[in-house]
């Protein structure tokens, strides 16, 4: 079939000339169009039905008694939720063009189907239009089925209009269709084009690149159409009917072809009838049908023909061709998200399934191009079928004013919030459009008459306006920018720690920083250095205009350091081998951690680190504290102090793919450095000094984000010594990185002892690393190996220290566990995200590691010997999850008494299950599937401890073997939920059933648990997607209840959650409530103990002491900071094993 199709059929323009068009639309529209009529007033033409409809609105039903457009071509109407229409209420749509049920079939051919409003919507306060397609079940014609769909919107002046046949798709002028009058006062017109047609010159206007499918482009102005033409230039476009109309409809065909204005002038005499009457003008002469210098907008593709974008590889618009029935929820939806400021400023942006945001266009003027903004927009959708077939489907439509539609856009998302030393909380946000972030530092302050601890909403600074400038909406203050030449930034080039800058990369690094340029440029390098004179918003750039300089903050928390902290008190003495001889002399942390010595850090500037997805790890200084413990807050400016951009990023974030591409401007979104860091003080070269290690999340992969369990992860390890913050500078470059590791082998590669290859063991990794000491004598960096590695194993990575260089080795424990295989095929791959030091006698020595897999298995490490070959993972996992429920965050151990027949403590592993993939480019962040739970379980094999422990690191033990999984563990149930008021959506109650140790006296009889679970509600799919802690006894976590992104209806249901407080003891509820209501006061519901609040908070919860009482600090899904009074007696039977400070 020749590209230029016909989109046959009249479009009935005659119906739409009699109606009122002067009204204006409410100023807030929410159409759902599901539903049994619309609740927008449109005009509807030819094919346009509601799919449930039932006649009573201004859209006819698709199966009714006024719509004819169908029976009268015997057209079945195949498609909708059942494959058959009509749809029930609630689940219908705005059907357009009906579709096929075979391959080559004619049962939608030459079909088309528009609505136009019958109101107009004012521009004074901008626009913001968000609509969702669904394009299937065609005839499978050039493997596409038929032309598409557009939405438009024309000068409201002007009486409702549709454009061109065939590739116009309703909205342009056509070259050579039959009807080739485009919209009368067109403004502009997306063309959602699935045969390719709308963006070629060849088959209509004068501008764009060409043929391609399944390609979403941006028209701008026109008013090519002979009623336009003749009012405006009645010499070349003489009225009446001094032409003939096979004239005009050539004059209208071949000025769309120019955008120039055609000479169609003839000379005329006036003929009247032979009474002298009804005179006519006739013309006498043949016009020229020659093109005049003068040009006419021509509905031009906007940003001077490159304002389109071509979908993500693999993924068609349409699907379902030549299916016998075609089902709407297998279709793929995309919803478009259009924005006009009142000022002209033109955005576009589309999300296929509810993933990742694809920019078409980003804040670019359309007033230069289109001219003034009309005072009114009409709005219209139009599609067409030609020779072919498509169901093609609007499911939802919304406008409103910008400044509403902003605010309640929900576009902020974090993960959690970070509170230190003073009474400073660190709230780090996500903007998904734009793919833009933001950190601030704001005040918990407290009210002197009733106590109750709030966040101050004005903040003390925000990292974005500090990198960005101008006005800050956060501290209502106004900042000069942070210049890229003040910015101390850092990188890795293969070999050693680098300046940032161009002349200091590789060459590898150069040549991906500026492939596809025509020359060798370093635009990419300053623009990730903060420089913005290449954004396309500056006269001659061509780089994404930036909303703000800092990148998007996703999975990545605000880690502060501050002077040494840890009790590390002297002499150092490793109790399992007390005649060791320790490198780190008496007395010596104290000195780093006071402010008198040479060595002293402890009046050093405190520093927040956080990892962006513009590839950057930002350190922002937060003040400081002087000798007797006072806050000085003359830096706590926010001012960035370091940044990192690992050397692997460097070469992956200028994608070839331009939504993975960071500074293209059809940038959608990727993930970087992704991860929170980990920080930790070690000793080796005679000094004790503070590193940060970090990985990079589900960041560093080429292809975007991972959202499966198969596709292998590539990712990144790095060190940075940050003892000193004054020692912050580029020429220090070489001595503050410690090095950078990648996944896979090769150069640059991780490599281990005994294992050349352990860099295949490495994947995403999600773990924030910790520090600690080894009973080697080393310090060492422990991480899980993170997910989805080539090898698909479990295991434990260990970055050993040399105690006198510095220098760094790795090993590698495995687990053996994993991946899952059916055949030779690889279903899922194991991995471990987080890793858990236990130091069982308390010499700050780590003793074992735990950490869970994804697969469900809970494993331990024996790192006790100071042989590190002698160092392995348990034969078998201390336990397995029902059905394999995944392991994806930090486990907790503690002991907690009286678990053992003489009353001994036992250690507990407590945890959460669940995952969260990420968003990807073409699907919605996605979460495990079936019931998760909390766990709490007994590690009773400690007989082999017990034989090296001393006489006060005791732990219940039993012989092996020992069979545990959840037929052993005591059951503990959510027994009530209430309503909640205010920032609390509910109150849980819990079930207090005891545990019945096995081995102990517990109970009078059936002494045969190992444990505890307390199973969480499947409806909502809640699970535990952030790291739990322990506090007063009480297992603390936040759970989540995922979003549900109903994207065929434009809604969004928030994510929303429980912070939960089980006692570690019986993981039921603890003696008394843990949380207090909105008013501070411990309260229990119908008899029941407080457990649980409906907070939807985010990330691990902070604990503050204000009024000496203890408050939790943390960060909702909506973006606010919320503060939660608790009651530390509530339960006391459990501690910490792992000796970091509570923080």
């Amino acid at each position: 079939m020749n590209r230029s199709r016909k989109f046959l059929g009249t479009m009935l323009l005659g119906m739409l000339a009699c109606a009122p068009w002067a009204a204006h639309a409410q100023l807030i529209i929410s159409d759902t169009l599901t539903g049994a009529s619309s609740s927008y007033d449109w005009q509807a033409l030819n094919g346009a039905c509601l799919t449930a409809g039932n006649d009573t609105g201004t859209i006819p039903a698709c199966i009714g008694k006024k719509l004819t457009y169908y029976t009268q071509n015997n057209s079945l109407l195949v498609g909708g939720t059942n494959g058959r229409l009509p749809d029930t209420v609630g689940f219908g749509a705005l059907r357009l063009t009906n579709g096929d049920i075979t391959n080559g079939g004619s049962n939608g051919d030459n079909q088309t189907g528009a609505v136009v409003g019958t109101k107009t919507f004012p521009t004074n306060q901008g626009l913001q239009v968000t609509f969702t397609t669904v394009t299937y079940g065609g005839d499978g014609n050039n493997g596409t089925g038929a032309d598409g769909i557009s939405f438009f919107l024309s000068d409201g002046k002007y009486a409702p209009s549709v454009g061109g046949l065939g590739g116009s798709l309703g909205y342009s002028c056509s070259n050579v269709n039959a009807q080739y009058d485009g919209v009368v006062g067109g403004y502009l017109g997306i063309g959602i084009d699935e045969y390719g047609n709308f963006s070629n010159p060849g088959d209509n206007t004068n501008s764009g690149p060409g043929f391609k499918a399944g390609r979403i482009s941006v028209r701008g102005a026109g008013n090519i159409n002979w009623a336009s033409l003749s009012a405006m230039d009645p010499v070349h476009y003489p009225p009446g009917t001094i032409l003939t109309p096979d004239q005009q409809k050539a004059a209208v065909q071949n000025t769309c072809k120019t955008g120039k204005v055609m000479d169609y002038s003839v000379t005329t005499k006036t003929k009247c009838d032979s009474n002298g009457n009804n005179c006519t003008a006739v013309a006498t002469s043949t016009p020229s049908g020659k093109a005049t210098a003068t040009s006419l907008p021509d509905y031009p593709l906007l940003l001077n023909g490159t304002a389109y974008s071509n979908l993500p590889a693999g993924l068609s618009i349409s699907n379902q061709q030549g299916v016998n029935m075609p089902l709407r929820g297998k279709a793929t939806p995309i919803t478009y998200a259009l924005q006009i400021t009142q000022d002209g400023l033109l955005s576009l942006s589309y999300s296929v399934n509810g993933g990742a945001a694809q920019n078409v266009i980003n804040k670019q003027s359309i007033t230069d191009t289109n001219g003034p903004l009309p005072d009114n927009f009409r709005f219209g959708f139009s599609a067409g079928t030609g020779g072919s077939s498509n169901v093609h489907e609007i499911t939802c439509f919304k406008a409103a004013p910008v400044n509403q539609s902003s605010s309640s856009a929900g576009t902020n998302v974090q993960q959690s919030a970070r509170v230190e030393a003073g009474t400073q909380v660190y709230l780090a946000y996500y903007h998904q459009t734009n793919s833009w972030g933001e950190l601030t530092a704001q005040d918990l302050v407290s009210d002197p008459t009733s106590g109750i601890v709030s966040i101050n909403p004005i903040a003390n600074w925000d990292a974005s306006c500090v990198l960005t400038g101008g006005a800050c909406q956060a501290t209502t203050k106004t900042n000069t920018a942070q210049t890229s030449a003040n910015r101390t930034m850092l990188s890795w080039n293969g070999t050693g720690g680098i300046p940032f800058q161009w002349n200091k990369l590789s060459t590898t690094q150069q040549t991906a920083l500026s492939a596809g340029d025509s020359t060798q440029t370093d635009i990419r390098l300053r623009y990730l250095r903060g420089d913005r004179s290449n954004e396309l918003a500056s006269s001659g750039g061509t780089l994404r205009t930036r909303t703000g300089v800092l990148g998007d903050i996703i999975d990545s928390s605000p880690t502060w350091i501050g002077g040494p902290s840890l009790p590390y008190k002297g002499p150092w003495l490793d109790a399992l081998y007390p005649k060791s001889t320790a490198a780190e002399p008496a007395g010596s942390y104290a000195d780093f951690a006071g402010t008198t010595a040479t060595t002293a850090q402890g009046g050093r500037q405190n520093v927040v680190y956080i990892g962006a997805n513009d590839g950057f790890l930002h350190g922002f200084r937060s003040g400081t504290y002087d000798a007797s413990g006072n806050f000085v807050k003359t830096t706590n400016d926010g001012n960035e102090v370091l940044a990192y951009i690992p050397g692997a990023i460097t070469k992956m974030i200028h994608s070839t793919t331009p939504g993975l591409d960071f500074s293209s401007t059809q940038y959608s979104h990727n993930l970087y450095t992704d991860a929170t860091p980990g920080t930790g003080d070690l000793y080796y070269g005679g000094a004790w000094h503070t590193w940060l290690v970090s990985g990079v999340g589900p960041g560093g992969s080429t292809t975007g984000p991972i959202g499966d369990k198969t596709t292998v992860a590539s990712s990144v390890i790095y060190a940075l010594d940050v003892t000193d913050p004054t020692q912050f500078s580029e020429t220090n470059a070489a001595s503050l990185v410690r090095g950078e590791w990648t996944s896979g082998t090769g150069t640059g590669a991780i490599t281990c002892t005994g294992n050349a290859n352990c860099g295949n063991n490495l994947g995403s990794t999600f773990g924030t690393p910790i520090i600690r000491r080894l009973h080697n004598g080393q310090w060492a960096a422990l991480f899980g190996n993170g997910l989805n590695s080539s090898t698909g194993t479990a295991g434990l990575f260990v970055m050993l220290v040399d105690p006198a260089t510095g220098g760094i080795t790795f090993r590698f424990i495995d687990t053996g566990a994993g991946p899952t295989m059916t055949g030779t095929t690889v279903t899922a791959r194991n991995g471990i995200a987080y890793v858990t030091s236990a130091d069982l006698d308390g010499d700050h020595v780590t003793d074992y590691v735990y950490a869970g897999d994804v697969l469900g298995n809970l494993w331990r490490f024996d790192l006790t010997s100071s042989d590190p070959t002698k160092w392995a993972a348990s034969s078998a996992p201390i336990f397995k999850t029902a059905a394999g429920q995944p392991i994806t965050t930090r486990v907790t151990v503690s002991s907690v008494l009286g678990i053992g027949a003489a009353g001994q403590p036992g250690v507990v592993v407590s945890f959460g299950t669940g995952q969260q993939f990420p968003q990807t480019q073409v699907n919605s962040a996605t979460y495990a599937s079936a019931t998760q739970a909390l766990y709490g379980i007994w590690d009773w094999d400690m007989s082999g401890w017990n034989a090296k422990g001393g006489a006060s690191a005791q732990y219940a033990a039993l012989a092996s073997p020992q069979t545990v999984d959840t037929t052993t563990l005591q059951a503990q149930s959510i027994t009530a939920t209430q309503p909640g008021s205010g920032s609390i959506s509910g109150y849980r109650t819990l079930s207090t059933n005891k545990v019945c140790w096995k081995g102990s006296p517990s109970c009078k009889t059936g002494n045969t648990q190992f444990g505890w679970t307390l199973p969480l509600p499947s409806t909502g799919n809640e699970q535990v997607i952030y790291n739990p802690t322990t506090a007063y006894g009480m297992l603390l976590v936040n759970t989540t209840i995922p979003a549900v992104s109903q994207v065929l209806t434009c809604d969004t249901q928030p994510a929303a959650g429980y912070t939960m407080a089980v006692s570690l003891n019986t993981g039921g509820a603890p003696g008394a409530s843990f949380f207090g209501d909105q008013n501070g006061n411990f309260v229990t519901y119908n008899g029941g103990i407080v457990s649980g609040i409906g907070l939807s908070a985010t990330g691990t919860p902070s604990i503050v002491t204000a009024n000496k009482w203890p408050y939790l600090v943390q960060q909702t899904v909506g973006g606010t900071g919320v503060v939660t009074k608790i009651n530390p007696a509530a339960n006391g039977k459990g501690k910490r094993l792992t000796w970091i400070k509570l923080r």
